[in-house]
This record gives structure tokens, C-alpha cells and sequence, in this order.
């Protein structure tokens, strides 16, 4: 009983810091800001430097840099030396990272530490390691005015690793590919790594430059997760941010194409034994939408979830497909389907998943149904607040978002949604691109 008791106590905290809007965003120069969730449920905190920039022709060259500047930095000129520093910060992690959001590219560097209430003599360990990020963004162990070749020729070996990486994971690439292919004449279909000729001719003076373009014009957000003093970090950014010129912020804009003109159908081969077909369609919003509450539902009962219609039919029912799915990309305005197939069951498939497109537009799912998917997209949104981490994936997830929205936004948006909003939001999609990567019997890297 008593275990209940605490489970009941704990469940009831979560949701009454989730029913709080706790995300609070501070403007402090222009085109950057601090978004604090403030929360002492946790024993470790996050602080991330989250920079967008355009996602296009220097998308290696941005790329490579989270993993440069978390390598060392003027202070702390090589690996173990910073790795010494973070073991002094209770052995806080240093996490880079890359990624689009849109047709953004977002340069990322995290960290996570113990909460400040577990530090000895009254430390302040959030402090102390946003003056590190600060080190590391602001101040990189240069070499003759430039990034430090040794280091430029490790990371770019590293990066090419990295699409390599890509290619071999072939469900990752059949999404790649078809994204590249639907969105040719589009920045969205750019690699966010880049690719492997341009990574080849990085050179320290390219990649300078674009750490240069990157403080001077980027859109930034610094996100703290925690019981942390905001106003000392805020004043932090914004002092090493006043030594810097930003006269001219990017306005990163991303293409949206409502409705597909014609299907355009791609067949690629390669020695796999699983065939992977994707299927892109455009959703017929701009992504900032009053009613994006119905198109979110509508995806969901289309492909979100195990009680899906891809999955209750095309996987389960007709057993045309080993895994059957479909993500709502909102920034771009478009939905891809993925499912791994046996290459004999291709047309059926595409048929199939065409077919349970039209039933939803044609209304033919249930109240059941649709209160199933609300009730899975809530409790989606209720693990946002799960841990730090998370918290903090979601702040960054914001960052292109004309408003910022909490998931205590987006669950107001999705639970009064009815029947006829998911039928009209259904009928706005429409078929774009039909990849499939085939291939004869041979070795496959799911």
C-alpha cells in the first residue's frame, strides 16, 4: 500500500508540473534567448547552446563544428585536459550533435551535470558549466588564428564515418534517399552532415569561417533544465555575445509545398534481402496552422502508433510489410511512411497504404479509434517531462516555431479535435514520392 501511496504522490507531482506551463523564454540580444524550465524533480540539470543556421551549400562545414569545439578550446587545449574539467564538474557530459529542423540546420552542444543541491560547499555546477559551453563556443583552441589541423583532419575522418554511417543503416538511407529525391529543388533535401565530397574539402580556414558566420548571424537558443539561476546564465550569454557584431540575424524560411503536381516513382538496388519502401507525401499545410491539432490526430490514426491503421492493417491483418509507420514532419509539411518489405509485395503494399489513406478520407475509422490516438498522443506528451534530456529535446524541438508551444499547448490543441477535422485535414494529403531500395539475396544492415 505504501508503494502506491509514493507512486500515486509521484504521478499526481508530474502532472501538476506539467498542468503549469514551466517553460519560460527570455529574449537576451537580439535573435538569441534563454528557454528555462524550472523543475527540482531531477538530481542532474541540462544546458544546451542551440544554433541555426541555414541549411545549405556549408551544411559540412557547420556540421563538424559541434565536434571540433567539444574536442578542447582556449582554455583547455586537448581532450584530456577537458575531460579532466568535466570529471572536476562531477563528471558533467559533453554531448555535440547536428540536425535539421525544417530547412534549418541546428548546431548543438550539451551538457548535463548534478543539480546544484548535490554539490559540495554550495557550488554552483550550472554556472560552472555554462562558462565552460562559453569556452568552448566562444574561445577554440586556435592554431595560428585557425582550428587546429590535426584536430580538423580527425573530426573530418569522423564525419565522413558518420554519413558512411548512413548509408549502412538502409533503413536510415531509404529514408535519406527518398527525402533527397522528393525534395530535390528544396534546402530539406540536403543532408544535414552534408556529404562526403564537400567534408573532403574542409580546410581550418573554411571551417573558421563558418564558426564566424555562425555567432554573427545564427538564431540562438539556450536551453537550461533545472533548478538553475537563469538570470547569472542569461547575463553570461549575453556578455560574451555583446563582443560580438550581429547586424544581420538569418531569416530562415522554409519551403513548404502544399499539394504534389505528380508521383514520382524511384526504384534503387542494392545486395539486401529486406527490400525498404518510403513513401513521401505533401500534408497540405504550411506548419503553423490554428487547426495543426487535426493533422497531427490524422497522422496518428494513419500511421503514429501500434493502434494505427498501418499497423492494424498493412502489417498485421494483410502481413504485407515487417514494420509499417508514418511521421508528420510539421515544419516541412509533409508525412513519410516507411515499411520493410518483401519485394514481390511492393505494388501491394503501395496500394494498400494508398488504400488506408483513402478510408480516413473517406471517414471510414471509428470514435474508438480516434479517441485512441488522443489518448496516445497525451501520454506522448506527458513523457516530455520524463527527464532532462527530454525536456530539453523538447525546448530545441521549438526553436523554428513562429510561437512556442508546451506540450500542455499541444495536448488543449489535440483533445476537443473531432471526426470531421481529421476527415478535411486527410483530404488536404496527397502522394508525392515512392522510393524502394531492392535488391537481390544478399547482406542486409537493417
Amino acid at each position: 500500500m505504501l508503494v502506491c501511496l509514493y507512486f500515486y504522490i509521484a504521478i499526481a507531482n508530474v502532472l501538476e508540473e506539467f498542468m503549469e506551463n514551466s517553460f519560460n523564454i527570455t529574449e537576451v540580444a537580439k535573435g538569441i534567448s534563454v528557454c528555462n524550465y524550472k523543475t527540482n524533480r531531477f538530481k542532474t540539470g541540462r544546458i544546451s547552446f542551440n544554433i541555426t543556421v541555414p541549411l545549405g551549400e556549408n551544411a559540412s562545414a557547420y556540421a563538424i563544428l559541434p565536434y571540433i569545439l567539444s574536442r578542447s578550446c582556449g582554455k583547455y587545449m586537448d581532450f584530456s585536459k577537458l575531460n579532466a574539467r568535466l570529471a572536476e564538474l562531477y563528471g558533467a557530459a559533453l554531448i555535440p550533435s547536428v540536425s535539421k529542423i525544417g530547412e534549418a540546420q541546428i548546431v548543438r552542444l550539451a551538457m548535463t551535470m548534478i543539480d546544484d543541491r548535490f554539490a559540495l560547499e554550495n557550488e554552483s555546477i550550472y554556472q560552472q558549466c555554462a562558462q565552460l559551453l562559453c569556452d568552448l563556443v566562444f574561445e577554440p583552441n586556435f592554431e595560428n588564428g585557425l582550428f587546429n589541423e590535426v584536430e580538423v583532419n580527425r573530426e573530418k575522418r569522423l564525419l565522413l564515418e558518420r554519413i558512411e554511417s548512413q548509408k549502412n543503416d538502409k533503413r536510415v538511407y531509404a529514408l535519406l534517399r527518398c527525402e533527397e529525391i522528393m525534395c530535390e529543388n528544396e534546402a530539406y533535401g540536403i543532408n544535414y552532415y552534408g556529404n562526403a565530397d564537400d567534408v573532403k574539402a574542409l580546410t581550418p580556414k573554411s571551417i573558421f569561417d563558418a564558426w564566424q558566420e555562425m555567432l554573427k548571424k545564427g538564431i540562438i537558443q539556450i536551453n537550461v533544465v533545472g533548478n538553475a539561476n537563469t538570470d547569472e546564465i542569461s547575463n553570461l550569454i549575453k556578455e560574451q555575445f555583446d563582443k560580438i557584431k550581429r547586424d544581420e540575424i538569418n531569416r530562415i524560411e522554409t519551403k513548404v509545398i502544399k499539394t504534389a503536381n505528380e508521383v514520382k516513382k524511384i526504384n534503387e538496388q542494392l545486395p539486401i534481402s529486406q527490400g525498404k519502401l518510403v513513401m513521401g507525401y505533401r500534408a497540405g499545410i504550411t506548419g503553423q496552422e490554428e487547426n495543426f491539432g487535426a493533422v497531427r490526430v490524422m497522422a496518428d490514426i494513419f500511421g503514429g502508433a501500434p493502434y494505427s491503421k498501418l499497423f492494424t492493417n498493412v502489417r498485421e491483418k494483410m502481413s504485407l510489410c515487417y514494420y509499417c509507420s508514418a511521421r508528420l514532419n510539421r515544419q516541412k509539411g509533409i508525412i513519410m511512411v516507411q515499411s520493410g518489405i518483401e519485394q514481390e509485395n511492393e505494388q501491394k503494399a503501395i496500394d494498400e497504404i494508398n488504400n488506408q489513406l483513402k478510408l480516413l478520407q473517406d471517414g471510414e475509422f471509428s470514435q474508438d479509434e480516434l479517441s485512441a490516438s488522443v489518448a496516445g498522443l497525451k501520454d506522448t506528451l506527458l513523457r516530455v517531462l520524463d527527464t532532462p534530456e527530454d525536456i530539453d529535446a523538447w525546448g530545441y524541438s521549438q526553436i523554428m516555431s513562429k510561437k512556442f508551444q508546451s506540450p500542455q499547448d499541444i495536448i488543449k490543441e489535440i483533445e476537443n479535435i473531432d471526426r470531421q477535422q481529421v476527415i478535411d485535414a486527410a483530404k488536404n494529403v496527397t502522394l508525392d514520392t515512392v522510393y524502394m531500395l531492392s535488391g537481390e539475396e544478399g547482406e542486409d544492415n537493417e
